[in-house]
This record gives structure tokens, sequence and C-alpha cells, in this order.
């Protein structure tokens, strides 16, 4: 159901792809550096690294804007320009999930999003856009200071298109390719029945 300007989340999907590795295994250490290098290469700080539980966490990270050819942490044109628009961070979840004793059964990517907000801002000339993201600008207030207690960071749910993009870069980087056409994300909360990217 909708509710105000906000349509509903869209959390009920699982990027996932199964593995079954031996967690001992030579494959099984080529596909934990893989996802270490993966988040690296796509310019996230690592925050959780735990072998053992199967879990690699990044800080969040501003995500890529027009200027910005360099990196590819936004997968679609709208999360794209949503980003450019607007300050929109993500954080990166791995998960290697247990199958039996010994083993790792499935490989899950999440991907978060949040989107900062603060004290409006008037854009009422050409040379308040160069003053935006400053801190002397000022709110319709009167306000010139900007403090971190006036902005926060707010959830704007998942984003399934990176998290396909993050699965298939591990399960590549490990050798591990999905075949041609094979979608990483699946609809309901451990659904069988994949939908389309």
């Amino acid at each position: 159901p909708w509710t105000g300007c906000l349509g509903p989340r869209r959390d009920h999907y699982v990027t996932e792809r199964s593995v079954s590795l031996a967690k001992d295994s030579p494959d099984a250490d080529r596909l934990w550096e893989a996802a270490l290098a993966t988040l690296r290469r796509l310019h996230y700080r690592l925050d959780r690294v735990d072998r053992g539980r199967g879990i690699i966490t990044t800080l969040p990270e501003t995500s890529q804007h027009f200027f910005e050819v360099w990196r590819h942490d936004v997968d679609t044109a709208p999360d794209f320009w949503e980003a450019t628009l607007n300050p929109i961070r993500r954080t990166i979840r791995v998960v290697l999930e247990e199958k039996g004793e010994g083993a790792w059964g499935t490989l899950r990517v999440e991907v978060t999003k949040q989107r900062l907000i603060g004290p409006d801002r008037p854009l009422n000339s050409t040379g308040s856009v160069y003053l935006l993201f400053g801190t002397d600008f000022a709110s319709s207030k009167g306000r010139t200071r900007r403090s971190a207690e006036q902005e926060t960071w707010i959830d704007a749910g998942r984003d399934p298109a990176m998290e396909a993009y993050v699965l298939r870069r591990i399960l590549e980087r490990a050798g591990m390719p999905l075949p041609e056409n094979t979608p990483a994300v699946s609809a309901g909360a451990r659904s069988s029945s994949p939908v389309a990217r």
C-alpha cells in the first residue's frame, strides 16, 4: 500500500546463489578472497570480516555521481541520477550461509541505501547552487551554519540491481560465473522463482 509519497518497500527478494563448498577447500578460499577483492575494487572500505561466520560488511560509502567515471557502485540509470542529485550512500553485506557442519551452501549479497536529509536549502539564485554542499548556505529559517545534528541519514531500502551486479562480479572473480541470462535476484523470502533483472 502507498503511504504518502512513498511506494511500498521492495525488500521482499533475495540476491543469492547456491555455492555448496567445504569451508576449508581451495574453492572456498578463492570465493572468500574474490568477495574481499570485489568490494575493494568497488572502493568500499571493509568494516567486518568474519571468515568463521562467513560475513563481510562494508562501511557506508557515498555513491557514485556524474563526475566519478572511474567508480561503479550504482547499476541503473535512475540510481545513477538519484545519487548525482541527492546525497546517497550504500553499504554492502556479503554472507556465506552454512549448509551443514563445515560447509557453505549459499552466497548472499545485500546492498542497503541511505539518503541524507537536513534543513531545507532554498535555491533562489545561480550563486546559491555553488554553496549547496557547504556549511555557510542559509536555510529557509535563516540559519547559516549546518551541523551534524541538523542532518541525518534515512533508510532508502535495498538496491536489487547493485546486489545482482556485486554477486556476479564476486562469482566471476572466483571463477564461478553465472550462466548467461540467469537472474541473480529471487522473489520472496527464499522463493525459487527468479525475477528478471
